[in-house]
């Protein structure tokens, strides 16, 4: 073994234990937060109304920039 593959090791160890970590601790934020797929998030409720139409905007009837053009 050459001292390459001695540090290609370590660094796979060091980055396979650092996203061990980074994924619980992005665990535990969203258990935290109440924003884990189990519940929908916080913004479910409002995902659920703009989904079905209910954006909270007027409808214009034509979408995007030909509805500003004069």
């Amino acid at each position: 073994m050459d001292i390459n593959e001695l540090f290609d090791g370590i660094m796979k160890s060091i980055n396979q234990f650092a996203d061990e970590i980074a994924e619980q601790r992005l665990q535990e934020k969203m258990q935290e937060t109440g924003q884990g797929p189990e519940n929908g998030g916080k913004c479910g409720e409002f995902r659920g109304e703009r989904e079905a139409g209910n954006d909270g905007f007027p409808e214009t009837g034509e979408k995007g920039a030909a509805a500003l053009t004069p």
